[in-house]
C-alpha cells in the first residue's frame, strides 16, 4: 500500500491540525488537572492550618480549664472543716452588724460526681451599699469555694440610701 502524495499546503495543514490536537491534549490533560489539583492541595492546605489554630485554642482552653479544676478541686480541699452558717453570720456580722442580718435559710444540698453543694439562703436588710459589696467580697475572698448563686438587691421604700439583698450562697466541697 502506498500514501497518497499530499502537497505542501495540505503538510502544512496536516501539521498545523496534529499541533492543534496535541496542544489541546496537553492542556486538557495535563495542565488544566494539575492547576485543579493544586488549586484543591491550596484549598486543603488553608483549611487544615484553620483547623490546626483551632485545635491550638481548644488546647489552650482546655489547659486553662483544667487549672482552674484544680484550684477549684484545691479550694473545695480546704472547705472540709469550714461551717458555711457560722462564716456567713460572722461575716454579716462584722460587716453589716448582726441585727441586719434578717435570716439564714438552708436550701436543698445535692452531690455529683463526688461534690457536694451546701446552700444557704440570706437575707440583710436596711445595709449600705458599700456594705454589700463588702460583704460579697469576704465570701469571694475566702479560702472556701463559694458562690452567690443569686441575689436580689432593691432599695428601701423608707430610705433610699439602704438596700435590702436576698441572695442564695453556696458552698461547694468533696462529699465524705
Amino acid at each position: 500500500m502506498t500514501l497518497p502524495q499530499i502537497n505542501p499546503r495540505e503538510r502544512l495543514a496536516l501539521i498545523v491540525g496534529a499541533l492543534v490536537v496535541l496542544m489541546t491534549v496537553l492542556v486538557m490533560g495535563v495542565i488544566l488537572p494539575y492547576r485543579a489539583a493544586m488549586a484543591n492541595l491550596d484549598t486543603r492546605i488553608a483549611s487544615r492550618q484553620q483547623q490546626a489554630q483551632e485545635i491550638q485554642s481548644l488546647r489552650q482552653e482546655y489547659l486553662l480549664l483544667q487549672r482552674q479544676l484544680a484550684e477549684a478541686e484545691a479550694r473545695a480541699a480546704k472547705s472540709r472543716d469550714f461551717s458555711l452558717f457560722s462564716f456567713i453570720e460572722n461575716t454579716a456580722g462584722q460587716v453589716a452588724g448582726r441585727e441586719n442580718l434578717v435570716y439564714m435559710r438552708p436550701q436543698v444540698g445535692a452531690t455529683q460526681d463526688g461534690i457536694r453543694e451546701e446552700a444557704v439562703e440570706v437575707k440583710l436588710e436596711k445595709v449600705q451599699l458599700d456594705q454589700l459589696i463588702r460583704f460579697l467580697h469576704a465570701l469571694e475572698s475566702t479560702d472556701a469555694y463559694l458562690q452567690v448563686k443569686n441575689l436580689r438587691v432593691r432599695t428601701r421604700f423608707d430610705n433610699r440610701a439602704q438596700i435590702d439583698a436576698v441572695m442564695t450562697i453556696s458552698m461547694f466541697g468533696r462529699s465524705a
